[in-house]
């Protein structure tokens, strides 16, 4: 892990901002679906060159080809906060956003950087059944 920059704070306050969020809760249906959440994998690493965020559980890492990917949990109640601060992050450490995108439902950005050219997408998503979390995919491609 790098220095300790103020990107690296911000997303270290995001992740306490959420964790603070869900702990007040009161709601038993905001939290009921809590109990499936996913586990960490001790194999799953954030692909080369992505910097991390304070607090996510890494699941699911898989590779196609040059294709790296995993997926994370991050306790916030915004996935569109998520989203942006992550840009923010990869804007930080060099990566060229290339566009972004957003529906009711998810919210994306598409990031490049060169050289040698690399290409890569995250889509955060609430989880229906756990208002206080989300889902991340992290897709790089070498």
């Amino acid at each position: 892990m790098g220095p300790v920059t103020p990107i690296r704070l911000a997303l270290a306050g995001l992740a306490l901002v959420g964790a603070a969020a869900c702990s007040a809760s009161s709601s038993p249906s905001s939290t009921a679906g809590c109990k499936k959440l996913p586990t960490a994998d001790p194999a799953a690493a954030m692909p080369t060159g992505l910097p991390a965020v304070a607090g996510q559980v890494l699941y699911e890492p898989s590779t196609q080809g040059k294709t790296e990917i995993v997926f994370a949990v991050i306790k916030a109640h915004s996935f569109v906060k998520v989203r942006d601060d992550y840009v923010t992050a990869l804007k930080g450490v060099g990566w060229k956003i290339d566009g972004t995108d957003q529906e009711s439902v998810e919210a994306e950005a598409q990031f490049s950087k060169t050289p040698p050219l690399k290409t890569g997408t995250i889509k955060v998503q609430p989880i229906p059944s756990c208002a206080d979390y989300v889902t991340v995919r992290y897709k790089v491609n070498q």
